[in-house]
């Protein structure tokens, strides 16, 4: 979330290179969030070889906002340069994952209006460990899953090929757009 945004503008290459050490991760990003009985994607906290190295829960994996800060540099790489190819072959993919997970560890609750509402969550201050309804990990849950639904919609309607085969790749359904579209809502 620091270094992206500088390099998709001063170096994109650069920036790509580090998507894709992320892109390379995913599998081991689906397993940690399977692990957690969670769908989609758990990006690590502390890591070398994409599976969590923190021993400390709490300060480690309780930090699902890592996975909008991989969704936000994903955004700043993509408005910097428009990379269509990123976007189709591996972007897309990582959004999707993402979306996922924060669709399935948030819940919604009636007080007064329906509420969707993400709970056990670290934010980035790392001092108030495993709270509710963290507001910097709320904004970018929402983040995520706009721009995760603005991508599969892009591709849907620029590149169908792309996005027929990230529909194959993923399972993606239109119910879960709806659902991501719902919950950011």
């Amino acid at each position: 979330i620091y270094v992206l945004p500088f390099l998709s503008y001063t170096s994109p290459k650069m920036a790509r290179s580090a998507l894709r050490f992320r892109y390379n991760m995913l599998d081991a990003a689906r397993r940690r969030a399977q692990d957690l009985a969670q769908s989609g994607a758990l990006f690590p906290w502390r890591t070398i070889n994409g599976e969590e190295a923190s021993a400390y829960y709490a300060a480690g994996t309780a930090q699902y906002h890592i996975n909008a800060a991989v969704a936000y540099a994903i955004e700043r790489y993509w408005s910097a340069t428009g990379d269509l190819d990123f976007m189709a072959t591996e972007g897309a993919e990582i959004l999707v994952e993402t979306a996922r997970l924060w669709v399935d560890l948030g819940f919604y609750a009636a007080n007064g209006a329906e509420r969707f509402h993400i709970h056990g969550v670290t934010g980035p201050d790392e001092y108030t460990t495993v709270v509710n309804d963290n507001l910097y990990t709320n904004v970018m849950a929402r983040f995520n899953l706009r721009f995760a639904l603005q991508m599969v919609e892009m591709l849907a309607k620029n590149e169908p090929e792309a996005h027929g085969s990230l529909v194959r790749r993923t399972g993606l359904t239109d119910t879960e757009l709806a659902a991501w579209d719902r919950a950011a809502e």
